[in-house]
């Protein structure tokens, strides 16, 4: 169920590794969930900037076999500095995938360049420690910022409950308050007062103004250009994997190689029940219907693999 990552990854490595031919049920007319990318009036645009970036050695290696590294990645730089899980290795032409299987199914790799829009001016997304983050701010505020961030650290809030309590004890309240309370706010819907603290900790992954500066000087004197690595906070890494037209393109060929294995894919149908009459613990069938068209598939299965939204899935389990 859904022809997201999770499902289509499913129905591949399934194709690849057993006799299991795999029927992906899709609600929409498209791949890849929300790494999605529509194309509009011919504009590439992504629901999602997702990153192809991991400290997984399987899952770097089942990218790349996808959509195998571009080669002109190497022309300036004859290797590229792969490190996580503790390991380092130089990524070679040799080593970043097979031929591709067109000139366009490739991965390039990208620096990173995300921008915060706040009182008219840009800033660097993780808030960095630039000139331009110094001169924008102005004298007046980068001194309210210090001097909050130093009360944060000598007197920090114990038992932190909530995500505000979070941001406070690692950038200061002036610096919180600046970017990361109405930031936060409207992407995620949610106040940070209303958000936990561990949510924090996964999202942040340990990063704050002490590793911000120390990444700074250390880029200062740094050459090596680096996809993958382990030492470098995951909110401060600079160079990464990027399919040349979008995550989507990703996941539109995972999808070919499904139906090209032997895999079905039907989009546009919802699964709206799930089946467990049978013991109430295996999924027996599951059916489907087309909104527009009201054609409804009834499938018997021998396994289910549901990647839709828990709430949904809980609401189509049949008896309930």
């Amino acid at each position: 169920i859904g022809a997201g990552p999770a499902g289509l990854t499913a129905a591949l490595e399934l194709l690849r590794h057993t006799d299991v031919k795999p029927i992906v049920i899709e609600a929409t007319n498209r791949n890849g969930g929300i790494s999605a990318t529509i194309n509009h009036r011919g504009n590439r645009i992504d629901i999602g900037g997702h990153r192809f970036f991991s400290k997984s050695d399987r899952v770097m290696d089942w990218w790349v076999d996808i959509l195998p590294v571009d080669a002109t990645a190497f022309d300036d730089n004859p290797e590229l500095l792969i490190s996580y899980q503790n390991k380092q290795r130089s990524l070679t032409a040799d080593q970043a995938g097979g031929a591709p299987r067109s000139e366009d199914d490739v991965m390039l790799v990208r620096n990173r360049t995300s921008r915060i829009f706040y009182g008219g001016k840009f800033y660097d997304y993780p808030i960095s420690l630039s000139l331009q983050t110094i001169s924008n701010l102005g004298l007046g505020r980068m001194v309210k910022i210090g001097f909050s961030y130093i009360r944060a650290r000598l007197f920090p809030i114990r038992n932190e409950q909530n995500l505000e309590q979070f941001f406070i004890n690692r950038f200061g309240r002036e610096l919180y308050a600046t970017f990361f309370r109405d930031y936060t706010h409207k992407v995620w819907g949610v106040p940070c007062t209303e958000i936990t603290a561990e949510w924090g900790a996964q999202r942040i992954k340990g990063l704050s103004i002490t590793k911000a500066i120390g990444h700074a000087f250390k880029q200062i004197f740094s050459s090596t250009r680096s996809i993958n690595q382990k030492k470098t906070e995951t909110s401060l890494i600079e160079y990464f994997l990027y399919p040349k037209f979008g995550p989507g393109q990703m996941w539109d060929c995972v999808a070919r190689d499904v139906e090209a294995l032997g895999g079905e894919i039907h989009y546009g149908y919802r699964v709206d029940e799930v089946d467990i009459s049978g013991n109430g613990k295996n999924v027996t069938s599951v059916s489907c219907v087309n909104p527009e068209t009201q054609d409804r598939y009834d499938l018997p299965t021998d396994f289910c693999f549901s990647t839709m939204p828990i709430r949904t899935l809980v609401k189509s389990i049949k008896p309930s």
